[in-house]
């Protein structure tokens, strides 16, 4: 299990939160090249995402490793270091996520990513919809949690 501390972003955090999250999502996808540039990623960050959105970090050794934007009963966002995948953090953000909507978590993912469609899938995710598109131009999939 982790040893990561979880606690609620602030703005100075976003620089550091930024280029992890740019890592993040150019090693899942690849050789897919990231349409947004560091900056723009951390501009929607700063003025949309953490805005509607809570956010929550994982901080190991006071760096930032990953980080869950969840509203209401949707996760809109949830990446994790490359290097830190595999050491129970995702599965930290699931048991947050599912403590704060306890009757329905609701998300998309990128088809190409099938270790974030596994990871879903063992956290009692199913896979209900295909092809929806969004801003990177990529089919995704949506995925439904119920406890029933």
């Amino acid at each position: 299990m982790s040893q990561a501390e979880f606690v609620p972003y602030t703005q100075a955090m976003a620089d550091e939160l930024t280029a992890m999250w740019h890592r993040s999502f150019a090693h899942a996808l690849a050789p897919y090249k990231d349409p947004h540039s560091t900056e723009e990623r951390r501009q929607f960050l700063v003025d949309v995402l953490s805005r509607r959105s809570k956010l929550t970090v994982a901080l190991l050794d006071r760096e930032v490793v990953g980080f869950m934007a969840q509203h209401d009963d949707s996760i809109e966002q949830l990446y994790l270091h490359v290097k830190h995948q595999g050491r129970g953090i995702g599965s930290n953000f699931m048991e947050i996520a599912k403590s704060a909507s306890p009757n329905r978590l609701h998300l998309y993912t990128f088809q190409r990513n099938l270790k974030a469609r596994g990871f879903y899938r063992k956290h009692g995710f199913r896979e209900i919809a295909y092809g929806h598109i969004n801003m990177e131009n990529l089919a995704d999939v949506e995925l439904e949690w119920n406890p029933t």
